[in-house]
């Protein structure tokens, strides 16, 4: 279990998990290869990864626990080649 406020570099596909009125997602989560699940923070940063459903990416950031959910504040991140997710 990651501690609140813990620096991780995490790897994953980008997932939406909330939609507004028109179908377009507006919240994204990061789902990784050992079955976890990230909220991504809704910061600048978080929203740029919007762009980015269904790709497979590494995030840099803080992990911290809300309502019992893993959250991530997006430092850094990159899209990543088929395969490189382990």
């Amino acid at each position: 279990m990651k501690r609140d406020n813990e620096r991780v570099n995490i790897k994953g596909i980008l997932i939406p998990v909330d939609w507004d009125d028109n179908g377009n997602a507006i919240r994204a989560a990061i789902f990784t290869g050992n079955e976890e699940e990230y909220l991504v923070e809704e910061n600048e940063k978080g929203k740029k990864l919007l762009g980015l459903m269904q790709q497979m990416v590494e995030i840099k950031g803080m992990v911290r626990e809300e309502a019992g959910r893993k959250v991530i504040t997006v430092e850094a991140f990159g899209t990543l080649k088929r395969g490189e997710i382990q």
